[in-house]
């Protein structure tokens, strides 16, 4: 897919995001994916067969099997055989609340979700398989999204209408958000109906050195889609590299109400992710959720970051719209 020219289309407002705490997590590889619930906060990671769940306070309370362990004996699982979870959000159907996570859909392992159906309550969660792959053969073959490369979703949001899955940029491939009714993806994910068509919309996101910054995660809060996303030196959607910086932004949702052409490519609001004196995070921010600040325009942000060595981080960022 060929570079295209970025679209200003969003509000000139000045943004910020800076940590204000961490929480270093030992024992949970590879952190990819959270989601809030009332009982704290559920994280998936990319290379763990485990659901986990942290307390309000961020101390880890639970761990739930999600599908075999076995190949988790060495405390990650190989990268050829992980199912490469990156995505994390909770679903709704028939009156059920599910947790909802999704491969990447990079490689044949990488084609699966899986369904926890909440509430989570004992040692042994009520978990569904899915498969994804014919869902994910259709985004693979329209070149328009993945150009040359992989297709690698890395995000997932959703609304009371809309699932929002999130393609992450690789060389001159480029950040695209599919929107997609939640119904027809209900219908698709637990009654095998026809595949869901998703609407494309493409976006731009800031560079550093000759790479442009990709999507990681995603959440829904305020009419907006809050974004995560790290500029990371990989050559491939397979293998990790540096991580040159991290960053938050958001997109209004009436910026993804229909599709917008390969050539219409919108730059997204986004900054990115500082202590309190300006110094780079440079750890991998793979997700978030959001919550109110204490003010207008103050947003407080819990995100998970992979160290890509076996372990995870939860930051507490401050992120401003002014």
């Amino acid at each position: 897919m060929e570079e295209k020219k970025g679209t200003e289309k969003v509000d000139a407002k000045t943004i910020t995001a800076v940590v204000t705490g961490k929480t270093f997590y030992e024992n949970i590889p590879s952190g990819s994916g959270i989601e809030t619930a009332p009982e704290g906060y559920y994280i998936i990671g990319d290379d763990s067969p485990f659901l986990y769940l942290v307390d309000k306070d961020f101390k880890q309370v639970g761990r739930y099997a999600l599908f075999d362990t076995t190949e988790f004996k060495n405390g990650r699982i190989p990268k050829p055989l992980k199912p490469d979870l990156e995505s994390l959000a909770t679903i709704n159907y028939k009156g059920k609340s599910y947790l909802l996570t999704l491969g990447s859909g990079s490689s044949e392992m990488r084609n699966k979700a899986f369904l926890v159906e909440l509430p989570v309550s004992g040692g042994k969660p009520v978990v569904k398989e899915a498969g994804l792959k014919a869902l994910f053969d259709a985004l693979q073959q329209d070149t328009t999204i993945v150009g040359a490369e992989l297709l690698n979703i890395e995000g997932l949001a959703i609304s009371d209408e809309n699932i929002y899955l999130l393609q992450r940029a690789l060389n001159k491939a480029g950040n695209v958000v599919l929107t997609m009714k939640v119904s027809d993806f209900n219908a698709y994910l637990f009654e095998d109906k026809p595949l869901p068509v998703p609407a494309a919309t493409f976006f731009r996101l800031p560079a550093l050195q000759q790479y442009q910054a990709g999507f990681s995660g995603a959440y829904i809060f305020d009419d907006k889609l809050f974004f995560t996303a790290s500029i990371e030196s990989a050559p491939n959607a397979i293998l990790d590299g540096e991580v040159l910086g991290s960053y938050i932004g958001y997109i209004p949702l009436s910026d993804l109400k229909e599709t917008i052409a390969a050539d219409k490519t919108i730059v997204a609001k986004a900054t990115k992710v500082t202590d309190n004196k300006g110094k780079t995070y440079t750890g991998k921010i793979e997700s978030l959720v959001v919550e109110k600040g204490n003010k207008a325009g103050n947003y407080r942000v819990i995100a998970i970051s992979d160290d890509d060595q076996g372990h995870s981080e939860i930051l507490e960022v401050e992120f401003i719209v002014e």
